[in-house]
């Protein structure tokens, strides 16, 4: 049975194993060191801190629109549409690919700041395509709303001419119902103009009022209702429709998205850690040295005497 290696008789398998211990070490080194400075490409990293905030600007009816797109979780999702990004990059003769994994997003907690972390192959590089991924993310945004707001703009208008269409056609019964009976054409203005009137008419006027049948006159009062709810119900559409004309016309995503940082000019790589990378070559060699050695040591040793 073969005894356990002790800490004296360790010692001295490393120093009798010691060039073979070195030369591990070494070899670990310069990998690292390749690796390090020839194959891993440097990444520089550009940082900017965002403020996504719906709630600084009054939008009247368009509020529950804006504060739906404006919030830190949508920009984060819209800064990783790789395919809008990547347009953007051609547009500006960008050389790299924009790629999700070169994008750290962070929201900060019960905050509407975002931490944004950006790598790319160069210092000037990565401040430029962080400064166009965030204008695009802006105008995306803001088309966004727009698109919507316009979608809103043709409904209202849509809706207040189906109701000027219903207004007319109540109105022109009502007053086809005046002609018929020769009833004073006063009742016609009356109703236009929603307020009594005082003006003279004839006999034969007077004596078609006051022929009027119970049922007739049930009937025009319910026109005029309709025509005074229908208007009401068209200046409110009205109202809503020049609101959201006003506030698409005059619309920009500035106050809602704030740029607390700009996108900073790296002074060195960021990626690969060089040094780094040589303690852990340094690590692995000593590990991978010591193995060696200690293997060594027991192959001679179980080796069958010849």
């Amino acid at each position: 049975m073969k005894h356990p290696i002790e800490l004296i008789e360790s010692i001295e398998i490393i120093k009798r194993e010691k060039w073979i211990i070195i030369i591990t070490i070494i070899v670990c080194l310069i990998l690292s060191a390749v690796m390090s400075w020839l194959i891993l490409p440097e990444k520089y990293e550009s940082r900017a801190v965002i403020q996504v905030e719906n709630s600084v600007q009054d939008t009247g009816i368009m509020e529950n629109y804006v504060a739906t797109e404006f919030t830190p979780q949508v920009y984060m999702q819209r800064l990783k549409n790789e395919t809008v990004i990547n347009e953007a990059f051609k547009n500006n003769n960008f050389t790299n690919e924009y790629k999700v994994n070169d994008l750290s997003v962070l929201n900060e907690t019960n905050t509407s700041i975002i931490n944004i972390t950006y790598l790319s192959d160069s210092a000037e590089n990565a401040r430029k395509e962080l400064e166009t991924i965030l204008d695009v993310t802006k105008k995306e945004m803001n088309s966004s709303v727009k698109n919507t707001l316009q979608e809103l703009e043709r409904t209202y208008n849509s809706e207040s001419q189906s109701i000027s269409q219903e207004i007319e056609s109540i109105i022109n019964e009502y007053n086809k119902i005046i002609r018929d009976n020769n009833l004073p054409e006063v009742l016609i203005l009356q109703t236009i103009l929603n307020s009594e009137i005082i003006m003279d008419i004839s006999e034969e006027q007077i004596n078609a009022l006051s022929n009027v049948s119970g049922g007739l006159q049930n009937k025009l009062l319910q026109l005029q209702a309709n025509i005074q709810t229908k208007s009401e119900e068209y200046r409110s559409v009205l109202a809503d429709y020049q609101s959201v004309k006003t506030g698409l016309d005059s619309f920009t995503p500035d106050p809602f998205i704030r740029v607390i940082s700009e996108a900073t000019l790296a002074k060195g790589p960021s990626s690969p850690n060089k040094a780094l990378g040589l303690i852990i070559g340094l690590f692995l060699g000593v590990l991978l040295g010591l193995g060696l050695a200690f293997f060594r040591h027991y192959w001679r040793n179980s080796a069958p005497n010849k």
